[in-house]
């Protein structure tokens, strides 16, 4: 008997060590080898106009639209985009075919005159249609006034926390403002939760939502269900806000799903209105209406623009942070979502000091957010 119970108490003690240790996995869609090729040909784009002397007021995104092709998957662009009136058409042709030469054989660049633009270049990626730019000669006047510009901001998110204490508090030792978000029934959320708080950092609910695939994808406890009546929905969305009166704000865990159907947005976006709290899409779908419902209900909000450890590696998490911090100077602010891990924590020690030196102000997520 006593063996039996010796047995019983290991189990018991394997079982909660595991519990503490496991982490609800996360939806976004995850990068490949193409995947990164595009990533760079993005990078060479912003960093081209930047050379060019483009203000980010001259850039507009026409479209960003997620696609599927062959086994692979990518957001295709379009950007519209006026040039100094100095810079010839030919030039700017010319520097972009030097810049795209590092990716020689795997990116073609071809350019052609449409009508509504002065020029076109489209951009594809092993064959795939990725980006077309349609460039604009601007008027003498706006090369000519030299215009005082904000310090691009970027804001950096911390997901997922809530089930490893030592490394969420590692996190916090970051020097700069991080924005951290943590899910509402972690085996050690409110202790995380309260260290964010103590720390002066930001605090976010990471609220899980219903993901395509449910139940086997699994958000974890506290969830919201397309199912589920509006009541049910608002009576568990303030029992999960309820666990951390410090929350300034809210960002989705999973939802692919729930994040399609407007009317079961609505009650949430609501509540969090009734709170005086902002939404931030982390945009698991290019089907995505959060940020749009959001928006139609007043409430202040914002979309995840890149996710910085998809890959988990060293250098395609800085090649990630170049692009947030690319897409910060053309936008005049970006935001980046990454996730507890020891590869993201030593690349961000290392890169956050840096970014006052490229010219980019760290600020918290809220400060991103539109009304």
């Amino acid at each position: 008997m006593a063996l039996v119970c010796l047995l019983l108490g290991l189990w018991l003690v394997q079982d909660r060590r595991y519990q503490k240790t496991t982490v609800p996995a996360y939806e976004e869609e995850r990068s490949n080898r193409f995947g990164e090729l595009v990533g760079e040909v993005e990078l060479i784009i912003y960093q081209s106009l930047r050379q060019l002397g483009v203000h980010a007021s001259q850039v507009q995104f026409r479209k960003v639209m997620h696609r599927v092709q062959h086994n692979r998957q990518w957001d295709f662009t379009e950007l519209e985009v006026t040039l100094p009136q100095e810079q010839s058409l030919a030039s700017v042709h010319k520097l972009f075919t030097k810049n795209m030469g590092a990716l020689r054989g795997q990116v073609t660049l071809e350019s052609s005159k449409k009508t509504g633009s002065d020029l076109e270049l489209l951009i594809r990626v092993e064959g795939s249609l990725t980006h077309r730019l349609a460039l604009f000669q601007g008027p003498k006047q706006a090369s000519q006034e030299a215009q005082p510009t904000a310090v691009p901001k970027v804001a950096i998110v911390i997901d997922d926390l809530g089930y490893d204490g030592k490394l969420a508090r590692k996190f916090l030792k970051i020097e700069g403002p991080l924005s951290f978000s943590v899910l509402p029934h972690g085996t050690f959320s409110k202790s995380i939760a309260r260290r964010i708080h103590d720390a002066g950092q930001e605090l976010l609910l990471h609220l899980p939502m219903e993901p395509t695939g449910y139940p086997e994808v699994n958000p974890g406890v506290g969830a919201l269900l397309v199912e589920m009546t509006d009541v049910e929905i608002v009576q568990t969305l303030r029992k999960n806000l309820d666990a951390f009166p410090y929350v300034k704000g809210v960002n989705n865990h999973m939802g692919s799903k729930f994040c399609q159907d407007e009317g079961k947005l609505r009650p949430v976006m609501l509540e969090l209105n009734t709170r005086g709290l902002f939404f931030l899409d982390s945009r698991t779908t290019s089907k995505t209406k959060a940020y749009t419902v959001a928006q139609e209900l007043h409430v202040p909000s914002a979309e995840r623009n890149v996710f910085l450890d998809n890959i988990q590696n060293p250098r395609a998490i800085r090649a990630q942070l170049n692009r947030l911090t690319e897409l910060a100077r053309l936008r005049g602010g970006a935001i980046g979502i990454a996730h507890p891990h020891e590869v993201t924590l030593e690349v961000l020690r290392q890169e956050i000091p840096k970014l006052s030196r490229k010219g980019v102000e760290l600020v918290p997520v809220s400060q991103l957010v539109h009304n």
